[in-house]
């Protein structure tokens, strides 16, 4: 697949099949994502992988998370209860999640710059998934960002998520996508 066409073509697949996805693929679309380009060769990510039964482990921290959430809005229980299913359910969204963690810089502007490489490296991923057949979705959310997913992950002060990234064989057909073109969004300077 030329690359045009796989940028062009690639698509959020919210539902994926149950099939387990080959190690061997993830590693590639794992490899994929160091290639991003980073300030000063900072290499800033780092990836949290859950497949199988390993998402077992996922499923129990995201529900704790919305447990605690839940409390700290002072909902009721039977409302808790149904939150932290509804959470622990994402996890098994995809045969793989794939938690990508940029790490913090020296300064203000280097952890910014490391963000912004991670979320290339995630495009990356995506696109390697999308050439060889696999469907994912970008996602996060309030629970991604709370403190007690920090400590799951073993983020230090200037460390964030960037992404879960579901990852699996398209369920649905894709349907097109509709983009203005970039010409509506771009102001010209020349001389």
């Amino acid at each position: 697949m030329e690359v045009r066409e796989a940028i062009e073509s690639r698509r959020s697949a919210g539902i994926v099949k149950p099939d387990p996805v080959p190690r061997e693929l993830v590693e590639e679309v794992l490899e994929s994502a160091v290639h991003a380009p980073n300030h000063r060769i900072t290499e800033p990510w780092r990836f949290h992988v859950f497949a199988g039964k390993g998402r077992g482990e996922f499923a129990r921290a995201r529900a704790e998370t919305a447990r605690l959430m839940a409390e700290a809005e002072g909902e009721e229980e039977e409302y808790i209860a149904g939150r932290t299913s509804r959470e622990r359910k994402k996890a098994f969204r995809a045969p793989v999640v794939i938690a990508v963690i940029s790490k913090g810089g020296r300064d203000e502007v280097e952890t910014l710059e490391n963000y912004a490489a991670c979320a290339a490296a995630v495009q990356n991923m995506q696109l390697t998934a999308h050439a060889h057949g696999l469907a994912t979705i970008w996602r996060t959310g309030p629970v991604a960002y709370h403190p007690y997913m920090r400590g799951f992950f073993g983020l230090e002060n200037d460390d964030k998520v960037v992404a879960y990234l579901y990852l699996g064989y398209a369920e649905e057909i894709e349907r097109p996508r509709r983009r203005e073109p970039a010409s509506a969004w771009t102001v010209w300077h020349e001389g």
